[in-house]
């Protein structure tokens, strides 16, 4: 299967569109969406139309209040974390309280004044949250992990035996391994800050491949 893995939208609905045409044209099976749609309702509408799977990230908590209805109830059920054969999807890293499965839940959590940045670090600057990372997919038999937040489109590829660490940015071809653990932060499909082009991931789960794509729509994004 051939997914597209997005994250980061941030009410760029032109970016969206575009991310969704190439990954059509690149023949994928589906979309996973990471998390940071925006506040725009129709961004999650959008999203809910194509019945895209959705993980949550902090602008959906922190934007959950300001949905009613239907819409409310769907993005207050999106998980913080997808597994699945042997790949893991998170909108920052896969380290998830135990009680904080849904958006709804973390949104009333964070009410009691927890900061932001225990729940979404940002792992191409914090160290120990990259290697707190790998640990969890060590343990949990994860092969490779996608995640969105960092608005960079960069990935870490570990060997457990030799612990040896090494990274690369995209656009990049990246062939997995089962005896190493990959980390793919997907980028930005909307406000990317690793230069002019959205940029998103094809995993596909068959060939053992995750390609870093970049779009250029041109300017304005939004």
């Amino acid at each position: 299967m051939r997914t597209a893995v997005f994250a980061d939208l941030h009410d760029n609905y032109v970016g969206m569109t575009a991310v969704f045409d190439d990954a059509q044209e690149q023949q994928v099976d589906r979309f996973i969406f990471l998390g940071d749609a925006g506040y725009h309702p129709r961004m999650l509408a959008a999203l809910q139309a194509r019945r895209i799977l959705c993980v949550y990230g902090n602008w959906e908590v922190s934007g959950l209040r300001r949905l009613s209805g239907p819409l409310a109830e769907w993005v207050g059920s999106w998980p913080a974390l997808i597994r699945e054969n042997g790949a893991a999807y998170c909108h920052a890293s896969p380290e998830m309280p135990t009680p904080l499965p849904t958006t709804a839940a973390a949104a009333a959590w964070m009410r009691t004044g927890i900061s932001w940045s225990v729940l979404f670090p940002r792992l191409h600057q914090n160290i120990d949250a990259l290697w707190n990372a790998l640990a969890w997919m060590q343990s949990h038999q994860v092969t490779v992990l996608f995640h969105g937040h960092t608005h960079v489109q960069m990935a870490w590829i570990w060997n457990p035996a030799t612990n040896k660490l090494r990274s690369l940015v995209g656009p990049a071809r990246i062939r997995l391994s089962l005896e190493e653990r990959t980390i793919v932060g997907v980028g930005s499909a909307g406000v990317p800050e690793d230069g002019g082009t959205l940029r998103y991931a094809i995993y596909d789960d068959v060939a053992g491949v995750v390609e870093l794509r970049e779009v250029n729509v041109g300017k304005p994004l939004l």
